[in-house]
């Protein structure tokens, strides 16, 4: 009986880095887990916009979920100064090369950047290089009382799709919440772009 081959060893995915004005954007690695990071997870100012529950999460507990993401269909991006190099943030974005869709989540943590116009500069970025690489159509899911993602949505020229009534549980009190699906084309993007060039 003859032995097969060992199956091709796939070689690693490919690193993301951008830089923006303030800002540099890269494929988070098991390294860059902190207690820091572990303390925004337990935060309900930060976690409860998005409606996920508080989580202790040890250094070796993020490592482990950093590991989870392929950085190829799902993405883990984090968000840092480029002044002196500290995390603020971070992109979960799932890609479906078929469908050729990028779902958008996003956390900024350190609220000292809170109201700093981070996402829309950072996703400004993010948008250029996911619809260079294929992607034809981004989507974001915020809740609709999370004010501050919506007014981002809108501002960055995301359109209204839809809204899901009753969508969600609360994990913070009681009842249910509505969602919203935003949805930006490729050229819709590459329109605004030219309009706020003007």
């Amino acid at each position: 009986m003859m032995r097969q081959p060992p199956p091709p060893r796939r070689p690693p995915p490919k690193m993301l880095r951008i830089d923006t004005e303030r800002f540099t954007l890269r494929s988070i690695v098991p390294g860059d887990a902190s207690e820091r990071w572990s303390l925004w997870l337990q935060d309900p100012d930060v976690m409860g916009p998005v409606n996920t529950e508080l989580r202790k999460l040890s250094v070796e507990d993020l490592k482990q979920y950093i590991l989870r993401f392929n950085q190829e269909t799902r993405l883990l991006i984090g968000v840092f100064d480029r002044t002196d190099r500290l995390f603020v943030g971070f992109y979960q974005i799932d890609l479906s090369p078929f469908h050729r869709t990028a779902k958008f989540n996003v956390i900024i943590g350190d609220k000292s950047y809170w109201g700093r116009k981070v996402v829309l500069e950072t996703r400004a970025a993010l948008l250029d290089h996911l619809f260079k690489s294929g992607t034809e159509k981004a989507i974001g899911s915020p809740l609709a009382r999370n004010f501050p993602a919506v007014f981002n949505y809108k501002a960055q020229g995301w359109r209204l799709e839809g809204i899901m009534k009753s969508q969600v549980r609360a994990n913070y009190g009681i009842g249910r919440l509505d969602q919203y699906e935003f949805g930006l084309l490729k050229d819709e993007w590459a329109a605004f772009k030219k309009k706020a060039a003007k």
